[in-house]
């Protein structure tokens, strides 16, 4: 008996095979389309381009006045720098002259004289401290818009897949560059700045970027391997310029196929850095990876070309 109803059942589902093919095809294009679009990224929120740029903005002014300070070459040939301090010079050396005059006058006009200097030192003193806040007011307003992006593009972040630890070093980021900033710490500053900027490759791993979130590791390594040769940690800088290896080896085919000679360019450029760190000469590491910034800056635009 069950010898006989064996063939029946392969026989069985043959027919039904034959009499339904178009809903089996219907059934497995569905079930395809869900894993498709599951594959694709969200777009990017306009938030997350607006940070980018204020991120930048600050690492650009903070990175101007760190090179002030630190590179004495640089620091001379400032246009304003050494002008400035001349005029002030000229100015203390008349106002000498007015007060010399007003003592050989007698003593009212030498009292009025010290009044008068006293009242203007503490003038000076007043608006040097203005002068002083208005020197970051630039940083602390970047900063307010990237908390308020922040908050905004947050939810849709972790929406998108981003993973807890991701977000948690973002916000500690921003929150560090907050602190640094508001104490008008410059090293400080600077290197929580640029850490900042090194997070937003996770965002760029969760949604459709045009540039790829490899690029924002390697400028991250670059920038920050700068900042740590500019206080003279040559250890720190060999590491984060030597961390961008495996970034830049996936990065360049992508970047070779936008611009094969500005390709070549930029991966020349950062052996010139990497070279010149291990050199431990500050003006060469500022000449070289200025070039190797220049560089990343053209691949940027060429990447974000669809």
């Amino acid at each position: 008996m069950r010898l006989k109803r064996f063939p029946i059942i392969p026989i069985a589902i043959l027919l039904i095979i034959i009499m339904i093919p178009g809903g089996c095809a219907q059934k497995q294009s569905a079930s395809q389309k869900p894993q498709s679009s599951a594959g694709q990224k969200p777009k990017a929120p306009p938030e997350a381009k607006d940070m980018l740029k204020e991120i930048t903005t600050i690492i650009g002014e903070l990175d101007r006045k760190t090179r002030m300070k630190k590179v004495p070459s640089l620091q001379q040939a400032a246009p304003g720098g050494v002008e400035g301090g001349q005029g002030q010079g000229s100015q203390g050396s008349q106002g000498g002259g007015s007060q010399e005059g007003s003592s050989s006058g007698g003593g009212e006009k030498s009292g009025q004289g010290k009044e008068g200097s006293q009242k203007s030192s503490s003038g000076q003193s007043g608006g040097g401290q203005q002068k002083t806040t208005n020197q970051w007011q630039k940083e602390m307003q970047s900063l307010k818009k990237i908390h308020e992006s922040w908050n905004k593009l947050e939810p849709q972040a972790v929406e998108a897949g981003l993973p807890p630890g991701d977000r948690e070093n973002f916000k500690l980021a921003l929150n560090d560059s907050t602190v640094a900033i508001s104490k008008q710490n410059l090293e400080e500053s600077l290197a929580a700045a640029i850490e900042l900027y090194g997070q937003y490759a996770g965002l760029a791993r969760v949604f459709s970027i045009p540039t790829p979130a490899e690029f924002y590791q390697v400028q991250y390594g670059v920038m920050s391997s700068m900042a740590a040769a500019s206080q003279a940690d040559w250890a720190a800088a060999n590491d984060k310029i030597a961390a961008i290896s495996n970034s830049w080896s996936m990065l360049l085919p992508p970047a070779g196929k936008k611009d094969k000679l500005l390709a070549q360019q930029t991966d020349l450029s950062l052996q010139d850095l990497q070279d010149a760190i291990s050199s431990e000469e500050i003006n060469l590491v500022v000449f070289k990876g200025d070039i190797t910034l220049n560089n990343l800056k053209a691949l940027e635009k060429k990447l974000s070309q669809q």
